[in-house]
């Protein structure tokens, strides 16, 4: 049943619903709230109020555009798709019950859904030298901040008598790494100086966190996205990078199977040329390595050296995956290109948050 606590947190919240709970269960970020009138999901998230305005406005539209995939939200008895309560956003959807398919189907079901939102929010957008230039620009800067620090830390740990297992193993990686930071710059460079020659560029709606825990199955067996948070107008090649970035850390993936998955995805998206460029440099720059770099530097003393070691050595071995997909995703011939819809208003947004592994 539910606790006391429970209700006196989630009481008010409910109260927008009418709905009042007898049990409540945690599931990750989500409450299954058991009610008589039914079991529902209860999310709580952080949003501020042009963020909660967008994330109600992305469901509703990707409705009306045909796209119903969706989880959809209910509407409290006020009206409205959100609740705020201090400083916390909560929104209510139906309870889907865990589905028992395997990985591989999942995947293929989450990129096919990914597809059809890109290509029903494709638009080819006016060419901007100034947009362009700048996007370019900071997303240059930045890896290139990330670099020095990535040297900066080689240096300090070369200088050490003794150095532990972590600086070893990095250091006996840290040209590849380096390699691999490079080759993500010349493939910027390259997506930069063809976008200013073709004075293209095109522009989608980005769900922003794409994960195969945002996928799930409702009774009939028909997937579903949901938490559309972070859902931004960007290059397709957002959530493309945020997928086969995570997707490389898994086990089981092989670079066999993210050329199949794109092929699946450019049935419905067609890539440009510098678009594939700019994917093989999202996914070339070794983001991952620098961030277990920064998390051994910051709570060394939160894991054991051979924790912090094995979570570098698999990330290099995905980095490795990585480089055997980039080659061949660069091998492929182009497919035919679709033409651009006008579903949803949008504006060139070019940006490397960070969201990595």
């Amino acid at each position: 049943m539910t606790t006391e606590r429970e209700t006196l947190n989630y009481g008010p919240v409910l109260f927008h619903y009418d709905l009042f709970p007898e049990k409540i269960e945690q599931h990750g970020k989500v409450k299954k709230v058991i009610t008589k009138r039914g079991t529902f999901a209860l999310k709580e998230a952080e949003m501020t109020e042009d963020e909660r305005s967008w994330f109600t406005h992305v469901i509703q539209r990707l409705s009306e555009i045909g796209f119903h995939q969706v989880v959809p939200l209910y509407p409290t008895k006020f009206g409205d798709y959100t609740v705020q309560l201090g400083s916390r956003t909560y929104y209510l959807m139906p309870w889907f019950a865990s589905d028992e398919r395997n990985e591989r189907a999942k995947d293929e079901v989450l990129i096919d859904h990914l597809g059809k939102i890109h290509a029903l929010t494709l638009k080819e957008q006016d060419f901007s030298n100034e947009v362009v230039e700048h996007s370019y620009q900071y997303l240059m800067n930045r890896w290139e901040n990330r670099q020095y620090e990535m040297e900066r830390f080689t240096e300090e740990a070369e200088q050490k008598t003794y150095m532990s297992p972590f600086e070893l193993t990095y250091l006996s990686h840290f040209h590849q790494i380096m390699r691999m930071t490079e080759e993500a710059k010349r493939r910027l460079k390259e997506w930069y100086e063809t976008c200013q020659r073709e004075k293209r560029y095109r522009s989608v709606l980005c769900h922003g966190k794409v994960s195969r825990n945002h996928l799930i199955f409702n009774p009939t067996g028909e997937g579903h996205l949901l938490n559309f948070e972070k859902a931004v107008l960007d290059t397709p090649i957002r959530d493309l990078a945020v997928y086969f970035r995570r997707a490389a850390h898994q086990k089981e993936w092989t670079p066999e199977e993210g050329k199949s998955l794109l092929d699946l995805y450019e049935k419905h998206v067609p890539l440009l040329n510098e678009e594939r460029g700019l994917l093989i440099s999202y996914l070339s720059y070794p983001e991952p390595v620098f961030n277990a770099v920064d998390l051994y530097c910051m709570k060394r003393n939160d894991y054991s050296q051979i924790e912090m070691v094995h979570r570098l050595e698999s990330r290099i071995r995905a980095m490795k995956k990585i480089r055997n997909f980039c080659d061949a995703i660069m091998m492929a011939p182009p497919p035919a290109l679709i033409e651009p819809t006008d579903s949803i208003p949008t504006k060139i947004h070019i940006n490397d948050d960070g969201d990595h592994i």
